[in-house]
């Protein structure tokens, strides 16, 4: 009878125990649903595009989704870029890709809709846009369409391929490169570009789910999915650190400003050493490098090379300006012709070229005229003479080791000057300027007395200041 309140004690225990491993289990039993992951492509379409997606596909595989979602808003990109990303769709066999243009005012254009197409499942937004394939140059006659037979029959094999591949119209293929085709979301479905209108990422799992994806050339089987999506949790990918940096540096944008920034930092730097600029700009340079994929036109180079032998011979030989500003004008010469958009490494919207040429060559000739003024300030301070009553006292540092009776350089705002001094002081350790004579300096390690002065005498020497200024 004693055992009784024990055992009950024991049961109900058990019982509570039970309870909370199953309530631990049920979000645990309700996330087990179909789950679709969410890469997003938004900008140009470049080298860190393909990285991005590849991350996505492989996430895609290890976390057991049910499909990789790519949600499309893109003027267009890198055609080499593009044909990767195509080839790397193609080859993800145990993975459904969808894609998706939204939300609304969204468009997937050029290569983005070489992009669209090459997806398992294709869907549009209300109020969204693909089409003008063409490529086009942006010139100083404007908008130019390329007609190159060349570049437009590789853009059409591209995009005539991936049609055929996943079962849609490849009459639409020449359409959308030669006619600059371009067609909404209800277009796109009834021509058989896409196979479906959905107004969101879930509207488009709900609408999927039950269709069978098969991607197949001729006779060979490349996927054959039944898509089991109703419901499905959508979860939004997140890309490595590496590949958000990579991103941010294959801007073709970005990497260009940093290439003409680096330029301006290293020129700056060999007319005012001892600041870090050229340091500073040499890391920049290998940054844009990296972005730029190392790929300047021969021109582009020749002016670059030309614009700053004209700077550097303008800190040397001052010509009133004249060098400076002709070595300005040749690298924002560079910079245009530098502007990595064209075809046929690029298949983007003619909108999109205006706007990067002059987010491009705005700030460039802006960051050639501050050079240009920083140049002249440090030109105006190197030339004006020395006052030596105001050097006495002054700190300086030393270049190379000082010996009693033998003569060394120190370092003074950012000038070297012969010095000599009454103890040996070592290399790089801070001395003060004792006095000069002629142009040699005498430096040492204690700095000398103040001079005690007046107050009259203090408000003459402040008078004579400012006259001599």
């Amino acid at each position: 009878m004693r055992s009784s309140p024990a055992r009950w004690a024991r049961v109900g225990l058990i019982l509570a125990l039970a309870t909370i491993v199953l309530a631990a289990a049920m979000p645990a039993a309700r996330a087990q649903g179909p789950r679709i992951l969410l890469a997003v492509v938004d900008g140009a379409i470049d080298r860190s595009t393909v990285d991005y997606l590849q991350e996505a596909i492989d996430e895609s595989r290890g976390g057991g989704y049910a499909a990789l979602m790519i949600r499309f808003d893109t003027p267009g990109g890198g055609l080499a870029e593009t044909v990767a990303i195509t080839e790397m769709f193609n080859n993800a066999r145990d993975v459904p890709i969808l894609g998706w243009v939204g939300p609304v005012g969204a468009h997937a254009w050029s290569a983005g809709t070489i992009l669209l197409v090459s997806t398992d499942l294709a869907a549009m937004a209300p109020g969204t846009t693909i089409g003008s394939v063409q490529p086009v140059e942006v010139g100083p006659g404007g908008i130019v369409p390329v007609t190159d037979p060349k570049i437009i029959n590789a853009v059409v094999t591209a995009i005539y391929e991936e049609l055929a591949l996943h079962n849609r119209s490849t009459d639409l293929a020449a359409r959308f490169v030669i006619d600059n085709l371009n067609l909404n979301a209800t277009q796109a479905q009834s021509l058989r570009a896409t196979e479906l209108v959905a107004a969101s990422p879930q509207d488009f799992a709900t609408l999927a789910d039950g269709r069978r994806v098969v991607v197949q050339s001729n006779a060979t089987v490349y996927k054959d999915f039944t898509l089991h999506t109703a419901g499905a949790e959508i979860v939004t990918f997140s890309s490595s650190a590496r590949v958000r940096l990579l991103e941010i540096l294959s801007d073709p944008l970005v990497a260009s400003l940093l290439l003409i920034l680096g330029i301006y930092l290293v020129i700056f730097g060999i007319s005012a050493p001892g600041h870090g600029a050229e340091i500073a700009g040499i890391i920049i340079l290998l940054l844009a490098l990296i972005g730029l994929g190392f790929s300047v036109d021969p021109i582009a180079l020749l002016l670059f090379i030309v614009g700053v032998i004209l700077i550097i011979i303008e800190i040397k030989t001052p010509g009133f300006g004249v060098f400076g500003i002709g070595g300005i004008i040749a690298i924002v010469l560079a910079a245009a012709f530098l502007a990595p958009l064209r075809p046929p490494r690029f298949v983007v919207s003619p909108d999109y070229q205006i706007f990067f040429l002059a987010s491009f060559l705005i700030p460039t000739g802006f960051f050639g005229g501050f050079l240009l003024f920083a140049m002249y300030k440090v030109q105006q301070i190197r030339h004006r003479a020395p006052i030596v009553g105001q050097m006495v006292g002054q700190p300086a540092t030393v270049v190379e080791s000082l010996r009693p009776g033998e003569k060394g350089y120190v370092r003074h705002r950012g000038e070297l000057w012969q010095a000599t001094a009454d103890e040996t002081l070592p290399a790089e350790s801070k001395v003060y300027i004792q006095g000069v004579d002629g142009i040699v300096l005498r430096v040492s390690s204690t700095p000398p007395p103040a001079p005690v002065s007046s107050l009259l005498r203090r408000r003459f020497a402040f008078l004579l200041r400012r006259k001599a200024a």
